[in-house]
C-alpha cells in the first residue's frame, strides 16, 4: 500500500516520514540557498536550514505480506508537479 504525505512548506513531512519509518528513510534533503530568498516564506521557521526538493521514502511492515509505503511530498508550490504523479496508486494522502 502507498500513502503519500503531503502539506505545505516546512510542517514536518519529513520528520513524519523518518520517525515512523522502519528503515532508514530516503530523503532528498538540500542546504537551502539564496535562491528561496523570496520564494521561500521562513518567518516562523527561522531555524530551517534543508528543504527537501524531490520527494522522501520510508516503509512500514504492517504484516508479512502487508507494506506501507511512505511517500513525503516537497512543500513547496514550485514542486507540484511532483504531487500528481506520486499520488497515481496511492492508498491515502494527508
Amino acid at each position: 500500500m502507498k500513502i503519500v504525505i503531503s502539506g505545505g512548506f516546512g510542517v514536518g513531512k519529513t520528520t513524519f516520514v523518518g520517525a515512523i519509518s522502519e528503515v532508514e528513510p530516503l530523503v532528498t534533503e538540500a542546504d537551502m540557498t539564496e535562491a528561496s530568498v523570496g520564494v521561500d516564506n521562513l518567518d516562523t521557521l527561522n531555524a530551517k536550514t534543508t528543504t527537501t526538493v524531490a520527494l522522501d521514502f520510508g516503509r512500514i511492515t504492517l504484516e508479512e505480506s502487508l507494506l506501507l509505503y511512505l511517500f513525503g511530498t516537497p512543500g513547496q508550490d514550485r514542486f507540484a508537479f511532483l504531487w500528481d504523479d506520486l499520488v497515481i496508486g496511492a492508498l491515502a494522502r494527508w
